[in-house]
This record gives C-alpha cells, sequence and structure tokens, in this order.
C-alpha cells in the first residue's frame, strides 16, 4: 500500500498557522484531498477524555473548477471522546460543551495567490483557526455563551416538546377512535401503520405482506346498516352518543328539535350515514395527517440551521 504524499501547496497552507502557539496538536494531512488538513485541541488540560477536532478541506472537485481561482473551505469543528483514530460522535448534546459547527461558505483560499479570506477581507491563518475555534466553544463561556445556550434550548428542547405533545395527541387519539397505531418518521419519510411500514423513502423497507394484527382486526366486523365495518369504530361511535346523551341529560338541556329530527326516520338514517362517515373517514385521515405534520416540524425545528 503507498502511503498519500502531501501536496507542497497544503504544506505551505499549513504554515501559515501556528498550531503549537495556540495549543493544537496532531496536524494531519487529508490523504484524498490536494487541500486538507485536521487538528485537535484539548478544552482544558482536566479534560483527559474527550477533545476538539477542526478540519479545514476543500474537495478535489471544488478545487479543480475553472470559474475562480477561490475557493469556499469546508470547515467542520466536533468535539467528543478522543479515540486513537479519530473522535467518537456524541449521542446527546450538553450545551455546556463544545458545539458541532459546520462552516462552508464563510472563509475562502485562493489556490493561485495562496491567501485567505473571510468573505472579501483578507485574514492570517491564526485568524481563521482562532474565530472558528472561538465559535466552537462559545457555549462554554459562563456569560458570553448565556444567549447562544438560551437560543440552542429554545430550538432543540423547548419549541420542539410542544410538537411532539400536539404529534403524540393526535396519535392516540387515532388509536382511540379507529384502533389504528399511526406513526410518522421524517428522516425516512416513513408512514407506520399499525406495526407495519405503508410508505417509506427506502422502498426496500416496505414489508407488503398482511401482518396478523391486520388479520384479527379485519376479522372483528359488525353489520352496521347492511355494511360491514371494524368493531372498534362502532363501539367509539356508540360510546360518543351515548356521552352525549348523558351529557344533555345532565345538564338538562332542551331538546325538542333535536327529537323532531330523529323521529323522522329518513333524517335518522342521513344523520347515521354523514357521521359515521366522518367517524370513519374524515377524522381518521384528518388526525394522521396532524401526526405527520407536526412530527415534521418537531425534526426540522430541532434540526434547524443555527447561526453562531
Amino acid at each position: 500500500m503507498t502511503e498519500q504524499i502531501e501536496s507542497e501547496q497544503n504544506k505551505r497552507l499549513k504554515g501559515k498557522f501556528n498550531f503549537e502557539k495556540h495549543g493544537f496538536y496532531s496536524v494531519t494531512h487529508y490523504i484524498d484531498a490536494q487541500i486538507g488538513f485536521g487538528c485537535k485541541k484539548k478544552l482544558n488540560p482536566q479534560d483527559t477524555k474527550n477533545v476538539s477536532g477542526i478540519g479545514f478541506y476543500i474537495p478535489n472537485k471544488t478545487y479543480n473548477e475553472t470559474d475562480s481561482t477561490r475557493k469556499a473551505f469546508y470547515i467542520r469543528a466536533t468535539y467528543g471522546e478522543e479515540l486513537s483514530d479519530g473522535i467518537r460522535m456524541r449521542t446527546e448534546q450538553n450545551f455546556y460543551e463544545p458545539l458541532d459547527l459546520e462552516f462552508r461558505d464563510e472563509f475562502f483560499y485562493d489556490k493561485v495567490t495562496e491567501k485567505l479570506y473571510k468573505g472579501s477581507k483578507e485574514i492570517t491563518g491564526d485568524e481563521l483557526l482562532l474565530e472558528v475555534y472561538g465559535k466552537h466553544i462559545k457555549t462554554t463561556r459562563p456569560i458570553l455563551g448565556l444567549y447562544l445556550r438560551t437560543k440552542l434550548r429554545f430550538w432543540r428542547i423547548w419549541f420542539p416538546w410542544p410538537l411532539k405533545f400536539l404529534s403524540n395527541v393526535s396519535h392516540y387519539l387515532l388509536f382511540f377512535i379507529s384502533g389504528d397505531k399511526y406513526t410518522y418518521e421524517f428522516l425516512f419519510q416513513e408512514e407506520n401503520l399499525n406495526g407495519q411500514i405503508i410508505s417509506s423513502r427506502m422502498a426496500e423497507r416496505i414489508d407488503r405482506k398482511e401482518t396478523k394484527k391486520e388479520s384479527e382486526k379485519e376479522s372483528k366486523q359488525i353489520d352496521f346498516f347492511g355494511n360491514k365495518v371494524q368493531q372498534w369504530l362502532i363501539v367509539f361511535y356508540s360510546l360518543l352518543h351515548l356521552s352525549f346523551w348523558f351529557l344533555i341529560r345532565y345538564f338538562d338541556i332542551k331538546t325538542d328539535q333535536i327529537e323532531d329530527f330523529f323521529s323522522n326516520n329518513f333524517l335518522l338514517v342521513l344523520y347515521v350515514i354523514v357521521s359515521f362517515w366522518f367517524i370513519e373517514t374524515v377524522l381518521p385521515f384528518f388526525l394522521k395527517r396532524l401526526v405527520k405534520y407536526f412530527s415534521t416540524w418537531s425534526f426540522q425545528v430541532a434540526n434547524k440551521t443555527i447561526k453562531v
């Protein structure tokens, strides 16, 4: 196996950064890029387990494009457990720890002049390195990081919580009305009904086989006005109207006009047909859309790009 030789241009670029002066170590070039290297730094001497890693990278495809000599750095700052071959990604975010950040269109490198820029302003390597690291550790500042920590809590925890709650309420209402358990996972754009994936961005995950639970559900059907309908729906429909009847009796509400309406057999049949259609079709459809809507919104809010 032949080791990838680092380009002279990348060596010169690294020479613009005073890594040791600012406490950075393990400066390593990327073997799959003309321009690319990474470095590490400890947040404090007491932190023997975790480390910050910062990588500077220009994809070869971007580097070789001829439209402009000025190329945007793809810079990534991460924090986690230090391993022999990298950094372990965190499973949970502690808002008092350094942030995982990405910079895609803020800092630039001119491959002809080999100068560094922030926007249109020329900067030094140390200015670039310290600004990236400063934003990376901003949440660790007791006072200066207070606003950012509050902002992160709002978007990552406080705002998504009521959206998740509304999604769960819609989920359990649907189950109470129809007996269906419906969930939606935005990441895979996946709908799950009664334990079976019915729609997914990954088509191979969809199982077309009939589940035992669905077979049992179909067997529990009874005749209702000449139609076979699910027993669960009939029970809910009956309980709903019994509840209305008890409430009317309890509060002694006058029902003369209602009684006149239901004394007409034709109107009674029309009411039953329309109201049951609403309970059986319209309401479940609406609740499924709410589950999907609030699940999607919750995910998008929790993963919103936040400017530091």
